[in-house]
């Protein structure tokens, strides 16, 4: 059982075959290829690599996010599967890296950085000073510094806890947990503010980081499911059973329709509201074939997954749930794609970089991921929680069996 596994025990040959992770070292170089000649080549490249960094660091934020709630919620089902969102936040430092990469590209991809505003002959000053390089990258860098101690901080106490089983680091745990939040809710807002909104530095939405929040709870809850499933196809995570399948289907099922709420209420205010700088931002996405796109990633990120999901009983129906998370995951990098990529181009295309990028951050993601999945017991046996976790399967299998 993993649950005896010991330290020792698990490394990245536990979890992995030498092939495949020699496939993932593979798709590793073809994403490097693919920077250097992005670089050189396409003028793509920015774009694209802003998107692919975005989209893995809000995966392993959504991995913090659930960690941190479920703290506070004194949350006892989800115990027994807590180590895949907590190796899915360990990428959050090379996600930051990452991020931070792209102070190289900056004039690439944010007209602001040689642009003074003004409005009636009257420079804006606070926009001026808010928007200027030195103060931007400041907040990039201190925004992802707090969300790296933090996570380190929660992991610690996790970790600290199965040596010894001591209540005290369940509590530490707790308080970094809703520090967390707080933090997150108000950095993420001017993150997404600053990486993304800005690339239109003329259009706003106040409930933008709204929008943008509820797609790092979608797409993170649907990864975590994606990752258990395939750890418990390789005989991993038994103890996941039925009880902890449908929560995390019902998760998935709820954050795609309050996503769609958010999509809904953002494009219905602007819509009547008609105000020339917000309205641009729409314009762009449903004219010509930007539309189709733009339309395919409400049909990826809601409607099929509300439908595929909406029976009770498929929410545990591993080969459903795959499906419907891995189309939550396609819709997350479609949607990124619609909110950066019509700002720079009259039509969508995929050149190579489109392609050998993801491949790469794709690899490095995973490798992270199982990495860092062996640094400690795939099971926390010494939660509090964890006897409450395997109780409620224990009553499912109950409950089936009369």
């Amino acid at each position: 059982m993993i649950l005896g596994f010991r330290l020792g025990d698990l490394n990245m040959n536990t979890f992995m075959t030498t092939k495949e992770r020699n496939v993932l070292y593979a798709c590793l170089g073809i994403g490097l290829v693919g920077v250097i000649g992005g670089l050189l080549y396409s003028e793509r490249f920015w774009a694209v690599f802003l998107q692919n960094s975005f989209y893995f660091v809000t995966l392993a934020l959504g991995g913090a996010v659930f960690v941190a709630v479920n703290h506070v919620s004194n949350s006892g089902w989800s115990s027994v599967l807590r180590r895949v969102p907590e190796a899915m936040m360990s990428y959050i430092p090379i996600g930051a890296a990452s991020i931070m990469l792209l102070f190289f590209g900056r004039n690439a991809i944010y007209e602001w950085t040689d642009k003074i505003y003004t409005h009636h002959g009257h420079e804006l000053v606070f926009k001026n000073a808010y928007l200027s390089e030195g103060f931007f990258f400041t907040r990039m860098f201190v925004f992802l510094a707090i969300w790296i101690v933090l996570i380190f901080l929660m992991k610690r106490e996790s970790f600290r806890q199965d040596k010894n089983g001591h209540l005290v680091h369940t509590n530490k745990g707790k308080t970094y947990a809703a520090i967390f939040l707080v933090v997150f809710g108000i950095t993420f807002t001017f993150a997404v503010f600053d990486w993304i909104m800005s690339i239109e530095p003329m259009f706003f939405s106040t409930i933008y980081a709204f929008y943008h929040i509820a797609g790092v709870l979608l797409s993170g809850t649907a990864a975590i499911t994606v990752l258990i499933i395939l750890l418990r196809r390789r005989g991993y995570l038994q103890e996941v059973g039925d009880r902890q399948m449908h929560a995390l289907g019902k998760l998935v099922f709820g954050f795609a329709t309050f996503w769609a709420y958010i999509w809904v209420c953002q494009y219905l205010l602007i819509y009547y509201a008609n105000i020339p700088e917000e309205t641009i931002h729409y314009v762009r996405r449903t004219s010509g074939s930007w539309s189709n796109i733009f339309f395919l990633s409400l049909f990826l990120n809601w409607i099929i997954p509300f439908l595929m999901l909406i029976q009770r009983r498929v929410k545990s129906n591993e080969n459903w749930m795959l499906a419907a998370c891995g189309i939550v995951l396609i819709g997350h990098w479609v949607d990124l794609y619609v909110l950066i990529f019509p700002t720079f181009f009259e039509s969508p295309m995929i050149g190579l970089v489109d392609i050998t990028l993801p491949i790469g951050f794709v690899a490095l993601f995973l490798l992270t991921f199982v990495k860092n999945l062996t640094v400690n017991r795939l099971i926390p046996s010494k939660d509090p929680y964890l006897a409450e976790s395997m109780w409620q399967e224990k009553y499912s299998e109950l409950g089936k069996a009369n």
